[in-house]
């Protein structure tokens, strides 16, 4: 008995310290799925591919113009104009048999030489055999320059040289500090030509080509355009003095003035004798149910035919002149205006912001 007392008083206190020294091992928590992070979206700008660059020319050329393959690259996108939208620069040359095309009275593109600044307007630039020209053009819309009525176009001559690159405000700045700039309102082209490094860039409403040894400064038509948002400190220095020789030509044409939508609406309240210019983009003319009351719509390209017609050839040349367009930086207003002072008429206004700053200000529309 006593024994077998002792044996238990053994196993109890063998059990009491196996249970003291036992190791609690944890079990692992349950897995649960990780919350899924919200994407964030980029917008991207794709860079063009051949075939929407072969669309976009026979958009605007029709089969007039082809792409230069023999360039490496032969197309950049940009925004070139500083309207937050991308464009494209591209070279093209004539199609075969398809010269005259290119060189219509009233083509809808405009032809420019930015390496040149005594252009006479008496006598038209023309585009020549197998000539290789650099054509922009400019986005529309939330497509850019594939929406299919992106057409605004500038073909710039003797401009392609190699090297080809697009640079913005800031990198331009950065890699000429020192040197006196012009103002571009967007992107530039930069690139060698004829062994020169310069670039191409775009204000007061046209292409011009800087040469950092022989650039002098650029004039700037006060108060029209928006100065470039990277170049803005730049552009706030002082104006410097416009080149003392200038064209003939440059000379006895006063510079374009301008009109906001408030002073035109006022003009129409008040009826003033004014006669107002609609020189919106075909498609853009035709998708819209209004225009400005009075007014005229005439295609650019066919702007100077119709001054031997009523009502422009009855229309006294001391008459005030108002055009306007729906395109950036009122381009095409601009070279409407050019066309009626070369006309004779004195007293020629773009509408500022065309069509759009009309209608963001509440201006009266008619039906056409």
């Amino acid at each position: 008995m006593t024994r077998t007392l002792i044996l238990v008083f053994i196993c109890v206190f063998l059990s009491s310290c196996s249970s003291k020294n036992a190791v609690v091992v944890e079990q692992a928590p349950i897995a649960k799925p990780a919350a899924e992070a919200t994407p964030i979206r980029i917008e991207v700008a794709q860079a063009p591919k051949v075939p929407e660059v072969q669309d976009a020319i026979k958009r605007v050329f029709k089969d007039a113009a082809v792409l230069d393959p023999n360039h490496n690259p032969s197309f950049l996108s940009g925004d070139f104009n500083g309207d937050q939208s991308q464009d494209l620069a591209v070279i093209i040359k004539p199609a075969p048999d398809k010269l005259a095309d290119l060189n219509t009275e009233y083509p809808p593109w405009l032809l420019r030489e930015p390496r040149s600044n005594q252009h006479d307007p008496r006598r038209p630039l023309r585009i020549v055999k197998d000539e290789v020209l650099l054509a922009v053009i400019h986005g529309h819309g939330v497509n850019d320059w594939r929406d299919p009525e992106a057409t605004q176009t500038f073909v710039l001559k003797n401009v392609v040289g190699s090297n080809l690159r697009v640079q913005n405000g800031k990198e331009f700045v950065a890699a000429n500090t020192g040197r006196k700039l012009p103002r571009p309102q967007g992107d530039l082209i930069g690139e060698t030509l004829q062994g020169t490094p310069g670039y191409l860039y775009y204000a007061v409403s046209t292409y011009s080509w800087y040469d950092p040894k022989t650039f002098k400064g650029q004039p700037e038509a006060p108060g029209v355009f928006h100065k470039s948002r990277t170049m803005r400190a730049h552009a706030e220095k002082p104006l410097r003095a416009h080149a003392e020789k200038s064209s003939l030509a440059h000379a006895q044409k006063p510079a374009i003035g301008t009109i906001t939508a408030e002073e035109l609406k006022t003009k129409l309240t008040n009826n003033e004798p004014v006669a107002i210019i609609d020189v919106r983009g075909s498609e853009g003319y035709a998708a819209s149910k209004n225009t400005i009351p009075g007014a005229w719509h005439f295609k650019l390209r066919r702007l100077k035919s119709r001054f031997k017609f009523a009502p422009l050839k009855d229309l006294s040349r001391d008459r005030e002149i108002v055009t306007y367009c729906a395109c950036p930086n009122d381009e095409s207003s601009y070279s409407a205006a050019q066309i009626f002072q070369e006309a004779g008429f004195k007293r020629v206004r773009v509408l500022q912001g065309g069509w759009n700053e009309w209608l963001k200000n509440k201006g009266q529309v008619q039906a056409k």
